[in-house]
């Protein structure tokens, strides 16, 4: 997704502040995130936290009760999460006595009924992005890279349209009900490179001025944004935070299983094994699986045949022959 030209900043010199934060101690950025917190506090008069369970946003949540221990708290439960992840969140809002708010998507926007129009979300945001836009639009730009052009020729049907149905939608209704005028994020900027470029052009506390559609803005604030994750399981371990089961299963983050964004980083392969069920449900009673062999065509994957069909039931033999065979790409 390209950066929008009006909020740009120099991304090497933002690269270069960011990797001098990166090296600070947690004690410092400690402060810096109580600095911070307790400035976008004192500025608003309704803000809330998103919650979603996992290790960076448990860490927030910890820092920002020490302010204000009534703050509502948004956990966006999309019905694709791990159970893992909503035993963690009923657990831990009674032992915390939180002031949680629970939102869901709709019924006709589950997503399942989003991937069945729009497509899987497979290898990444921006990926994603780009090819579904190609596919929907019959415009194959140049500035795709010759892997989105051929994944949008073959027809593989690629979409992150379930992040604003499942998670972006049923935020901001909750957050309107609320009138919140304020939120906290436990994003880093180490994550990805969406985020580290967002970090560079917006810093850690910014407006968003048509947030909730025209003439309607909301604050956000991410406090976290210069730690990295040695620094999360730093503050968990001197503060001996509980967190989900499933990082204790090899998981490195929570979210939506079905989700494959990561799929070349072995994903899928961590499902497998840890959640057997849900990866045989996924894999061959849905097409998930089948547009999953058509990229793999693209890869030019030997293992994939001319003459291997896109099928639920093509899926199931293979997985009969090597159970292996999805985990990684």
């Amino acid at each position: 997704m390209p950066r929008a030209v009006h909020s740009r900043r120099d991304l090497r010199a933002g690269l270069r502040r960011l990797h001098r934060y990166w090296k600070l101690g947690l004690e410092a950025k400690t402060r810096y995130a109580r600095r911070l917190i307790e400035t976008a506090l004192a500025r608003s008069k309704q803000p809330v936290v998103c919650w979603s369970g996992g290790k960076d946003s448990t860490a927030l949540l910890h820092l920002i009760l020490q302010f204000r221990p009534d703050i509502p708290v948004v956990f966006n439960d999309t019905c694709v999460e791990f159970p893992e992840t909503n035993r963690f969140v009923r657990t831990l809002a009674s032992q915390w006595n939180l002031n949680l708010h629970v939102t869901r998507p709709n019924r006709d926007e589950t997503f399942w009924r989003v991937t069945a129009i729009y497509g899987w979300p497979l290898f990444g945001k921006a990926q994603a992005l780009s090819v579904e836009r190609a596919r929907r639009t019959g415009n194959i730009r140049p500035g795709l890279t010759q892997f989105e052009r051929e994944l949008a020729l073959a027809d593989v049907r690629i979409s992150c349209r379930c992040c604003e149905f499942v998670h972006e939608r049923p935020t901001k209704r909750i957050e309107l009900q609320l009138g919140a005028d304020l939120k906290f994020l436990g994003m880093l900027a180490a994550e990805s490179r969406g985020r580290t470029r967002l970090w560079v052009d917006h810093g850690d506390y910014y407006f968003v001025k048509r947030y909730f559609g025209r003439g309607r803005g909301i604050w956000k604030a991410n406090p976290l944004s210069l730690w990295t994750e040695q620094d999360i399981w730093g503050y968990h371990r001197i503060h001996q935070l509980p967190f989900c089961d499933l990082y204790a299963m090899g998981h490195t983050r929570n979210g939506c299983w079905p989700c494959a964004m990561g799929v070349r980083n072995g994903q899928l392969g961590r499902l497998r094994r840890s959640h057997p069920k849900l990866f045989q449900y996924l894999m061959t009673r849905t097409d998930f699986g089948a547009e999953l062999l058509k990229a793999r065509r693209v890869l030019r994957d030997r293992r994939v045949g001319e003459e291997t069909a896109f099928t639920r039931e093509a899926v199931s033999d293979i997985l009969a022959r090597d159970i292996e065979f999805f985990d990684t790409l």
